[in-house]
């Protein structure tokens, strides 16, 4: 018998690649949206529905609305809460726009697990590196951040959406140690790679497309592949040893001259920043996920060509032609 899930946030960016490959292993996946009548923004979702008759439904919730993810869990066997905002730049009150949705989603879908605790058998959350690097003190062991790390020098007036992540990811851990739900969490940095809509809603989509139109040459330094985190959600699921919390992220910085390369050659019809030719630093401690849960990480360079040939062919982004 196929194992039922709910997917928190099915339209976002990690969430529509992790419906992906759940229909493709034969799940039933309940897919929860903001609305069902926003048929863009579903279209995508919709169209993975008719390669997998019968095995994808979407349903609306509100992360604001207590018990408004009770109904969708109910009966359930596994809970992936992917939903929580990503956003970086024009913040006005980062209360309202990041923390509430954050902290208050976060215990709505857990207190609705908890509910169904006796067919619910595991939570796998989606929470950040942004829980775990502090900007200042530097990992506790002097050297790399590790799953033992936490972010306690963010706030609500410094790094308020790394402060929205780890206030979310604490929360979490308390409700579900309090009521003794299995709880995994999956800890990604900057998630790149291909995309499966056509908007350009994530604040990683809208980096690379800034990058790729020549308006805009950042990134943040530490990446990942959206597949790899998809499928670290996927293994925490099935893997019953799995426990804790896992970082899925190359473990070194990367520099946008090293992004730039790899898009010049592989499209040399266009023109891309020349990006700044920074040090590589290692950073990260991903043995864990690649011990506990056999996750081997895709090479950047797939990652950066996959993504761009996808931008270009939705239409999100129009390289700069030579």
């Amino acid at each position: 018998m196929a194992y039922e899930c709910v997917v928190t946030g099915a339209t976002g960016y990690i969430a529509s690649e992790l419906v992906k490959q759940l229909l493709e292993k034969g799940y039933n996946v309940k897919g929860s949206v903001r609305s069902l009548n926003n048929k863009e923004k579903i279209q995508h979702l919709i169209n993975l529905g008719a390669a997998f008759p019968g095995k994808l439904t979407l349903h609306e919730a509100d992360l604001l609305s207590d018990g408004s993810f009770d109904d969708i869990v109910q009966g359930t066997d596994l809970v992936f809460h992917t939903a929580s905002p990503f956003i970086m730049r024009g913040i006005k009150d980062p209360q309202i726009d990041l923390v509430d949705p954050a902290v208050k989603g976060t215990k709505n879908v857990i207190g609705a697990a908890i509910k169904s605790k006796d067919t619910v058998r595991r939570v796998v959350l989606t929470s950040s590196t942004a829980a775990v690097v502090k900007n200042k003190k530097g990992p506790a062991n002097g050297s790399l951040y590790t799953e033992e790390d936490w972010n306690d020098e963010s706030s609500l007036t410094e790094s308020p959406y790394m402060y929205s992540k780890a206030q979310a990811e604490r929360a979490a851990w308390d409700m579900a140690k309090e009521a003794g739900l299995d709880l995994v969490t999956i800890n990604p940095s900057l998630v790149l790679g291909p995309v499966l809509t056509s908007r350009a809603d994530a604040t990683s989509i809208l980096l690379m497309k800034e990058f790729v139109e020549n308006t805009e040459g950042s990134m943040l330094p530490r990446q990942v592949d959206v597949r790899d985190v998809a499928r670290a959600h996927v293994l925490a699921a099935e893997v019953a040893t799995a426990e804790g919390r896992f970082i899925v992220s190359h473990e070194s910085t990367l520099c946008t001259k090293f992004l730039s390369d790899i898009l010049s050659e592989h499209f040399p019809q266009y023109r891309f920043p020349a990006g700044e030719d920074t040090p590589s630093v290692r950073t990260l401690d991903n043995s864990k996920v690649r011990t506990d849960l056999g996750l081997s990480l895709r090479p950047l360079r797939e990652t950066y060509i996959d993504m761009v040939t996808t931008l270009i062919q939705q239409g999100i982004a129009v390289p700069v032609a030579k």
